[in-house]
Parts: C-alpha cells; sequence; structure tokens
C-alpha cells in the first residue's frame, strides 16, 4: 500500500461541462483552465435517469462503486442506515487516514480521521467532536427550516469563535464584513452568501485536512447547483418560454457566472495548499436549462404548527431539502399515525403531502404544485379542519430554471493533458481512487480502474 500519497476529492456538484468551457474561453476561469490543461480530462455518466438522477443518489454511487439499484440510497438522509462499503471506508480499515467533508448523502462506516455529515442527515454527528458546534450551526442555516430563522446572535458568536479557532482568514472575514455591508445597503445581494459560505467551508476543511494528516479527504460543494437550479433563466432570458420578470434583481443575470468564478477560485486555493496531492474535480452530474412547466416548492411556514394542525404527537422534525423532511417519531405506532395524518391533508380533493414511513420514521414532502394554492385552503379531511395554505405553507423559492443531466465532468490532476474522449462511469471513481493506494477493492465494487498517472492497472480490478 502506497502510505505517502494524498488525493483529494474536490466535489462540486452539478457543475456543467458546457459553463465550464465557455467561462474558461472567455478568461472567466483561469485556475479551471490550468487544471484542466494539467490533467486526464473524462466525461462520466451518472447511469440513472428520471426519479433517480439527483445528486443525493449519485454521490453515494461515486463512493461506493454502487448503482443505486444496489446501494438503495434513495432519500437525503437514508445514509445514515446504509452499510455499503465506501472509499473512505476501505481506506480507513487499510490503515489510512481519511477525511470527508460535507459529502453529500455519503454512508458512514468507520472514518478513520474527521467527518463533516452533510446538513440534511437527521441527528447527524461529527468527528472529532471538536467539528460539532460547527456543524449545529451551519446545518441549521443551509436547511433554513423555517423561512423565519434567522442567525441567531448567540449562534453567530458561536460560529465565529469556532472559525477564529479553526482555519481563520483574513481574507474571508473582510469577504464576510463586505457581503454584509452590501446587504445593508441592497437586500437583494444575500444569494451571494452561498458561495461565501463555501470559503468558510473550505478554510475549516484546510485546518482539519492538516490537522489530522488525512491522506485521502474529499470536499463538496452546492452552492453553483443552487444557483443553476434557480437563475439559468436569468442568465439566458432568451431560451426560455417565461423569462424572468421585471422585479428580479438585476445582480442574478450574473450568479451563476459568479459561481463558477468562486469554485474557480477554491480549485486555485486547493493547488496551492496541497502541491503534493493528486486533485481530483468531479461533478457526478450535471445540469442543463429547464424549459418545462414552471415548478414551485412549497414548505411549512412553521413545522410545531402544522404538526399540531394535524394532531402529530411525540415527533421531532429534522428538514432536508427543499419541500422535503423527516419525522422522527417515538416508535413505529406514533409513525403510522403521522403518516396517515400527512397523507390526510388535502387542498381540493388533491393531497398535499407524499409520505413513506420507514419504522419509527416518516419521510415527507410537499407535492401540491399549482400557483393558486396560496390563496385556497388546506383541509385535514380526518376531521374537517381548515387552514389558509398560505397561514401553513411558504413558497421555498421561485422558478426552477436548471435541472439534472447524466453527464458529468471528471478531471484527475495528473500532470499531463490528455482528453479520453470515451464516456466513462461515475461507478470508476470508487476503484480508481483505491488503485491509487494499492488497496483492493471490495468485491461487490464496481467500475474499472481507470487509466491514469497513478492507479495501478491491474487486470483484476478493470471490469470487462
Amino acid at each position: 500500500m502506497d502510505d505517502s500519497r494524498r488525493v483529494i476529492l474536490i466535489e462540486f456538484n452539478e457543475l456543467s461541462a458546457s459553463l465550464l468551457d465557455r467561462f474558461i474561453a472567455d478568461g472567466s476561469l483561469p485556475n479551471f483552465r490550468a487544471f484542466r490543461e494539467a490533467s486526464d480530462v473524462f466525461t462520466t455518466d451518472a447511469g440513472e435517469t428520471g426519479a433517480t438522477l439527483v445528486p443525493w443518489i449519485q454521490w453515494p454511487s461515486v463512493h461506493t462503486g454502487l448503482p443505486y439499484a444496489e446501494h438503495r440510497i434513495y432519500h437525503l438522509g437514508d445514509a445514515a442506515r446504509a452499510q455499503a462499503a465506501t472509499i473512505g471506508s476501505v481506506l480507513s480499515e487499510a490503515g489510512v487516514p481519511v477525511g470527508i467533508f460535507g459529502g453529500m448523502n455519503v454512508p458512514v462506516r468507520g472514518v478513520r480521521g474527521f467527518r463533516l455529515p452533510d446538513p440534511w442527515e437527521a441527528d447527524a454527528r461529527a468527528e472529532p467532536a471538536s467539528l460539532q458546534p460547527y456543524y449545529d450551526v451551519t446545518a441549521d442555516q443551509v436547511k433554513e427550516s423555517s423561512h423565519h430563522g434567522r442567525l441567531t446572535a448567540r449562534d453567530a458568536l458561536k460560529l465565529a469563535g469556532f472559525y477564529a479557532r479553526h482555519g481563520f482568514r483574513w481574507e474571508t472575514a473582510l469577504a464576510i464584513a463586505r457581503q454584509l455591508v452590501a446587504e445593508r445597503l441592497d437586500r437583494g445581494v444575500r444569494w451571494r452568501r452561498a458561495a461565501l459560505f463555501d470559503r468558510i467551508q473550505y478554510d475549516v476543511f484546510r485546518t482539519y485536512a492538516r490537522a489530522h494528516g488525512v491522506r485521502f479527504s474529499s470536499f463538496f460543494s452546492n452552492s453553483t447547483a443552487h444557483y443553476q437550479h434557480l437563475y439559468w433563466r436569468n442568465m439566458e432570458p432568451e431560451r426560455f418560454p417565461d423569462p424572468p420578470s421585471g422585479t428580479d434583481h438585476p445582480t442574478l443575470r450574473d450568479a451563476i457566472r459568479d459561481g463558477y468564478r468562486a469554485m474557480d477560485r477554491l480549485i486555485g486555493r486547493f493547488v496551492k495548499d496541497f502541491p503534493d496531492g493528486t486533485l481530483i474535480f468531479a461533478t457526478a452530474l450535471s445540469q442543463e436549462p429547464y424549459t418545462g412547466p414552471v415548478i414551485r416548492n412549497y414548505r411549512p411556514v412553521e413545522f410545531g404548527a402544522l404538526l399540531r394542525f394535524l394532531g402529530i404527537e411525540r415527533a421531532r422534525v429534522a428538514p432536508v431539502m427543499s419541500q422535503e423532511f423527516h419525522l422522527l417519531c417515538a416508535d413505529e405506532a406514533a409513525a403510522r399515525a403521522a403518516e396517515a395524518a400527512l397523507l390526510a391533508l388535502e387542498v381540493d380533493g388533491t393531497r398535499v403531502f407524499a409520505a413513506r414511513r420507514d419504522g419509527a420514521g416518516v419521510f415527507a414532502g410537499c407535492v401540491y404544485l399549482d400557483p393558486s394554492v396560496m390563496e385556497r385552503d388546506a383541509v385535514d379531511t380526518r376531521t374537517g379542519a381548515r387552514a389558509r395554505f398560505a397561514d401553513l405553507f411558504y413558497l421555498v423559492d421561485g422558478h426552477r430554471s436548471g435541472h439534472h443531466h447524466p453527464e458529468g465532468v471528471l478531471w484527475i490532476r495528473t500532470g499531463r493533458g490528455c482528453v479520453h474522449p470515451e464516456p466513462v462511469s461515475i461507478l470508476d471513481v470508487a476503484p480508481t481512487v483505491l488503485a491509487m493506494f494499492g488497496v483492493d477493492p471490495p468485491a461487490v465494487m464496481h467500475g474499472s480502474v481507470l487509466p491514469v498517472l497513478g492507479a495501478a492497472q491491474r487486470p483484476e480490478l478493470v471490469s470487462a
């Protein structure tokens, strides 16, 4: 086993190859350009379509080397119960220190090093315990458990104290100050916070990666995927049958490009901070413009009020992404009652929720998408109780204008510029990383060891 190698998997969720090409060509992304010119460049296939083409399924596939049909991790939060081996668990068992920082829905099995769970994992525990205060505050902000929820002064002080002890950089502090001043002058630029959060995340990641001497680590970012979902219509209004309204903030036209520039700065920092490492940039899947019917997502204004309205007792809420959430109940009987209560809520004869019980838990999400719903009444069909929909729910975000595409980006920085024309599977990532350490993948792990420098090409590891 090669115990001197360092490999970092840079997971920039859903970045588009076509947008990378466009922004590199116009000079916006100098670090991506240099990275690509020094890499083995692959196009990946996510291997899924329709309802299973979503990042909380694809990233588990990247880490386990298994397709969805075998790892069966479907909803955000499912990975906490999954038993599949991952790159991190296999390397940990082989004695390699590992750090997983924010990996989306990545199964947890005996990581030797550090781990920051993704924000959507219910009852998540960070490792080591020193990461927990940081995780608690940041995860709550990302999930936005209520649209009234804001960063309290107490949480801000807690976060500032942690940051000061773990990776404080004057440049990031100055960027935070500038953002807060800009928001005081113009509330319309709050969207920039997502990319700023990634800067803070990277500072903390770098501190823990160095402190723990990890040899394999992964770093996950979702900010630019978020911008693409919401603001593609603002960037290219001519491609959409329903262009943005005149009320949209003018800065949103450049939101996606600004997101890519933020990712470019992070790429530059990875190269500078880890000059001895093999850096792997992966997107797992990508996005393209969505020009179909308008999709709107709704979320409870206040979960406690909704549960009281439906008579749901002995349940705790763990928000997930957008309109989805977990109900963690006291026992299976309470979960069955909660599932029935959620499914009983209707508007004009249409169910408001999709809900699925699993043991003492229920995974649910609002599915009612009619734009006029806010002016109607929601009815508990068991009791006849009524409430104005807008009193129970709020619109999570505006029009979705980017949606998922199975093609992804995989650049492995080997020091040579080599473009591989044939698409490869995202299942190839796990065996390739293990081969870089001279570690055999589990027999159940699919995929091939890709033909890159530093990955041993052993016939028994390469699928037919």
